[in-house]
């Protein structure tokens, strides 16, 4: 699947979904924009290493389709709506051999996500020992399960295709 298909998608499961549905999605997106904003305290060390050591190599030789599933593009588009024609031009640019993820700003960073709507491996993935850090990263990978099991539940032939 590509990144151009995943937005188009997630466009697709957000248009057909109810008012109540949309309010319902709203409260899960602020339930992972919490546990998102709880997580940098708690990672504090282990962002210092990326900055320090890394310098965002996580954002970079990566293909983006690997990293972004539709659960995170019906995240971003429902969280960052006003973003959504700079989301499928930035889409555009993908290909398969891509030196840097598409969506960080001028090719070079930050990333253009707003905070609550980063896709969950690239907030959830550290080089470094997690351990200190594992309660957050559950409650967050807890709060993405609870939106994939949303939109399989409401919208189960969209999620998969029919």
């Amino acid at each position: 699947m590509s990144l151009r298909y995943k937005f188009r998608r997630a466009e697709t499961i957000i248009a057909a979904m109810s008012d109540g549905d949309r309010a319902a999605l709203d409260r899960i997106g602020r339930s992972i924009q919490i546990a998102e904003e709880n997580l940098p305290s708690a990672a504090s060390d282990l962002l210092a290493l990326c900055g320090r050591k890394c310098k965002g190599l996580c954002c970079r030789n990566v293909y983006p389709d690997d990293l972004i599933t539709l659960t995170d593009a019906v995240l971003i588009l429902s969280r960052a709506g006003s973003m959504g024609e700079a989301i499928f031009q930035c889409a555009q640019n993908e290909s398969l051999f891509s030196a840097n993820c598409v969506f960080l700003k001028n090719g070079i960073g930050p990333c253009m996500f707003p905070s609550g709507t980063k896709p969950h491996k690239c907030i959830a993935t550290f080089c470094g020992n997690i351990g200190p850090i594992r309660k957050e990263l559950r409650t967050l990978r807890s709060r993405f399960n609870q939106l994939f099991r949303f939109i399989l539940v409401k919208k189960p032939g969209l999620l998969l295709g029919f």
